[in-house]
């Protein structure tokens, strides 16, 4: 009679967890399960590993280089980056401002040379809102806070970045016009169709994402 029990016991077993051959695996071990049987009761105990750490809010995540003496050299060679890429940007806004009028910069002025104005206030403005988060950053070694301030860091980086980023890729696309079609392409009158492509876009789009709360702390600025 028990050996029936055990069987009927063991079957059980088996379709709770998922196997319909335990026994011919009467080590419960095999499967890393411990089945436990008394009289028509079944209990299984699994062994499942701790779910991974993940972030909550941003600030959880440990500033890089704290914890192994490296902060002082990360964040100075972020800020020596900047400082020279900040230094690039606005020396090539004043060359181009010496050079030509400003009252004739949609008039007279190239598209080319335009071109670089643009690029170069792209990429001053973003090397000025990085500049100040590293700063930030450096003088307190923590996060920025208020949640709100890291945020306006985020919305600027993001517009800043994106519209070059956009601006990088009409540049390329007017110069294979050029180059295989002897076409350039319309920007509009004080070339507005350029700006609006630029700036319009990462401007709504970071507009969106602010108000999905999607700006916050990464732990390196």
């Amino acid at each position: 009679m028990s050996p029936q029990l055990s069987n009927e016991t063991t079957t059980e077993a088996s379709r709770a967890i998922g196997s319909s051959n335990v026994t011919d695996y009467p080590d419960t071990e095999y499967l890393n399960v411990t089945a436990l049987t008394t009289g028509s009761d079944v209990t299984t105990n699994e062994t499942t590993a701790p779910p991974p750490w993940r972030p909550l809010s941003g600030f959880d995540i440990p500033v890089y280089g704290l914890n192994n003496g490296r902060f002082y050299l990360i964040q100075g060679i972020a800020v020596a980056c900047l400082v020279v890429s900040l230094t690039a940007a606005l020396m090539a806004l004043v060359l181009s401002f010496r050079r030509q009028s400003r009252g004739t910069f949609f008039t007279k002025w190239s598209k080319s040379e335009r071109f670089i104005v643009y690029l170069a206030c792209c990429d001053g403005l973003f090397n000025v809102a990085h500049l100040l988060d590293h700063l930030h950053i450096l003088v307190t070694k923590d996060h920025v806070y208020p949640k709100w301030l890291c945020s306006v860091y985020g919305f600027n980086l993001a517009v800043f970045i994106t519209a070059q980023n956009l601006l990088v890729n009409v540049v390329a696309v007017n110069a294979f016009l050029l180059i295989y079609y002897g076409k350039q392409l319309n920007f509009g009158t004080r070339d507005w169709k350029l700006l609006t492509w630029t700036f319009g876009v990462p401007i709504i789009a970071a507009i969106v994402a602010a108000a999905f709360d999607q700006y916050g702390p990464l732990g390196g600025g």
